[in-house]
């Protein structure tokens, strides 16, 4: 009744099973790395979404600035023009298409 049942391994079964076993741990890590460098992605995803959105921030603030620099320059120089052109019309040195026709 005490038999016992005694397996022999060949070479070939021996390297097979500790390649399986490998396999099976290597697969492990593999996922386990995997995890990790999407867990480190998310961060630096998050990290630069953060970013972005201070980047939009800060250039609607410059383009309002700005904007309202070019009106204030825009107003300036329509203002200038128009006193010189006025200037010009009342002291008589503008040049007026009318007299120039006729003194032909």
């Amino acid at each position: 009744m005490n038999e016992s049942i005694t397996y022999s391994l060949s070479l070939v079964e021996i390297i097979s099973l500790i390649l399986a076993v490998f396999s099976i741990a290597l697969g492990i890590f593999a996922i386990w790395i995997t995890l990790y460098l999407k867990k480190e992605s998310d961060k630096i995803n998050h990290s630069t979404q953060d970013l972005l959105i201070e980047i939009k921030t800060d250039a609607k603030a410059i383009s309002a600035g700005v904007m309202r620099e070019m009106e204030e320059w825009g107003k300036a120089g329509r203002a200038a023009l128009t006193s010189s052109s006025q200037a010009e019309n009342q002291s008589g040195t503008g040049v007026s298409l009318k007299n120039e026709g006729k003194s032909k």
